[in-house]
């Protein structure tokens, strides 16, 4: 009989409540459109495109810019 042991299991799917994101380039972003550096939520926060270089901050409020071919993820 098979045993549920999802400690040894050799794969173990992410939770339902877990949170996808999908790859895109900076430039392919529309203005105003949220987006994050990485695809990991809990080590990083969201950025907001407010221009075709630049993108905000939005924890501390700052602007920087971005070349158009720099990786960026959204929720999808």
């Amino acid at each position: 009989m098979p045993r549920n042991d999802p400690a040894n299991d050799r794969y173990n799917p992410p939770g339902t409540s877990s949170v996808d994101f999908e790859k895109f380039n900076f430039g392919e972003l529309e203005v105003d459109e949220l987006f994050w550096q990485t695809d990991n939520q809990t080590e990083d926060r969201p950025w907001r495109k407010i221009n075709q270089t630049q993108a905000t901050d939005l924890k501390t409020q700052t602007t920087h810019s971005f070349r158009n071919d720099a990786v960026v993820y959204q929720k999808t």
